[in-house]
């Protein structure tokens, strides 16, 4: 989450309050370790949790070689590069929820472009690798089933978006169904203590995930829409064919 520190104008000079740059990117940077340290920590007393990660991280490879995928220089690359482009647009929150969860100006584009351009196997990589940084970013957790269901899973389901290329739109939108389902349950089964009294649990966590899910694809198919992204995804990789919305 991307926070601005302001600071008065002592001399009135009638400019207001202003961002210092320096300020600002220390701040960021000591909330970033703080949240880093947070998360080891919490993998640490949860070495399950870690287990299962790395379990589904080497899964995950040996399914994209049984792909017949040749993890080149330029695919590592472009995979780097779309991941980072995803964390950095999911610290520029427009609204973020009380519990958890946030809309943001497309971040999961950057997944959608890789797995569109590779394939969903690269995409399912991709998002993982995503959900591992976001784990870092802003870990809270309480079981090995909620890290699952709250961090790689979900944008690995975005990271499908790859096996709809000629109807792009409705695959986005199928992903992000998908993306729904791991936090529903994580709602239902480890937060169902926020449900109000007297609302059923899934009816809660189906409203509150949905909420801001929407938001997000609302956004997301917008900025998609927008972009040229058959060139864009042709530019990364030339022997992809063309992709249709």
């Amino acid at each position: 989450m991307l926070r601005i520190t302001l600071v008065p104008d002592p001399d009135n000079a009638g400019v207001g309050k202003r961002p210092r740059l320096g300020f600002f990117i220390l701040e960021e940077m000591m909330f970033i370790v703080t949240q880093m340290s947070s998360a080891i920590s919490g993998l640490i007393s949860s070495p399950v949790s870690l287990v299962v990660l790395l379990v589904l991280f080497f899964c995950l490879v040996l399914a994209a070689r049984f792909s017949k995928i040749r993890f080149t220089p330029r695919l590592i690359a472009h995979m780097a590069l779309a991941v980072a482009m995803a964390v950095i647009l999911d610290m520029i929150v427009l609204f973020r929820m009380p519990q958890g969860g946030s809309v943001t100006p497309g971040s999961m584009i950057p997944l959608i472009l890789l797995s569109l351009a590779y394939g969903p196997a690269v995409g399912l990589l991709g998002g993982f690798i995503f959900g591992i940084l976001n784990l870092f970013l802003g870990a809270y957790i309480l079981h090995p089933l909620q890290v699952l269901l709250d961090y790689p899973l979900p944008f690995m389901f975005i990271g499908l978006a790859g096996a709809f290329p000629k109807h792009v739109n409705l695959g986005v939108i199928f992903t992000f169904i998908l993306r729904l389902i791991p936090h529903v349950i994580s709602g239902v089964v480890f937060f169902h203590m926020y449900t109000p009294e007297g609302m059923n649990a899934l009816w809660y966590s189906l409203t509150y995930n949905g909420s801001f899910l929407l938001a997000e694809l609302a956004m997301t198919l917008v900025l998609l829409n927008m972009l040229p992204v058959s060139r864009m995804v042709q530019s990364v990789n030339p022997s992809v064919p063309d992709i249709s919305r």
